[in-house]
């Protein structure tokens, strides 16, 4: 898959699939993509905006991030762009939050699936109200809508009678899956759950036709996907809004 075409697929599987309750939307600002999140998370509305950077110096994107006047909670992602760069966004005010990997996978020679664990998927208005109740991140991930939308899938482990590993795959078209909200409970990890949750997403995208699986790793989960066969194909660097500075210009 050709890095353009990962970027596309993130940039779609980002906004997610569009509801009543999910009202983000993919805009422009002076040659930059913004993405727009209005979208229920964890039992509140979030509103955000995210200016992805890929070929503007700092000296374009700034005047273009402030004329458009963004909310208050919104990002700047720099892809595959210099390091020389990142100084001009700390001094205007921002901080750097995140380093990040994008990530692909074709969905052929898939890894066994780990026998140890039993992968489930949530299907219920009753798995809804026990895996938010009980999320081993402390969050709630899931709403109606969001279970009865074809497009996206949710699936988890159980042990100890809890949820302990979970992950979303939004179907972004027909050939190519978007991996999201992969987490292990801290106490429950470094047994192979994290992997044993995506090897099962990875045979339920081939199963629904998809041919690639695209996704974004942070640092820390890099050896998890590559062990399981994902290649990078871009670099991201975030910043976002320092609070002890003055507003970002």
């Amino acid at each position: 898959m050709r890095t353009d075409h990962a970027l596309e697929i993130f940039l779609s599987g980002e906004l997610g699939v569009p509801s009543a309750e999910n009202r983000s939307e993919r805009r422009e600002a002076a040659g930059l993509t913004v993405l727009h999140v209005d979208d229920a998370w964890n039992m509140k509305r979030r509103v955000a905006d995210e200016f992805i950077v890929r070929t503007q110096p700092p000296a374009a994107v700034l005047p273009a991030v402030a004329a458009y006047h963004p909310v208050p909670d919104h990002l700047i992602t720099l892809i595959g762009r210099p390091p020389t760069d990142h100084a001009a966004y700390l001094a205007a005010g921002y901080r750097h939050t995140a380093t990040e990997a994008l990530m692909v996978r074709p969905l052929t020679d898939l890894p066994p699936r780990d026998p140890r664990y039993a992968v489930e998927r949530a299907a219920t208005s009753t798995h809804l109200a026990w895996l938010n109740e009980h999320d081993p991140a402390g969050r709630a991930w899931l709403t109606a809508t969001r279970l009865g939308e074809p497009r996206l899938r949710h699936s988890f482990i159980t042990l100890d009678q809890r949820p302990v590993a979970r992950v979303r795959v939004c179907r972004v078209d027909a050939g190519h899956g978007y991996v999201t909200h992969l987490y292990t409970a801290e106490a429950y990890r470094r047994r192979g759950l994290a992997r044993a949750v995506m090897e099962q997403a990875l045979h339920d995208a081939a199963a629904h036709g998809e041919q690639w699986s695209v996704l974004i790793s942070s640092a820390a989960g890099l050896p998890l996907y590559q062990a399981l066969g994902y290649q990078q194909r871009a670099s991201l660097v975030v910043f976002e809004p320092d609070p002890a500075r003055t507003t970002p210009a």
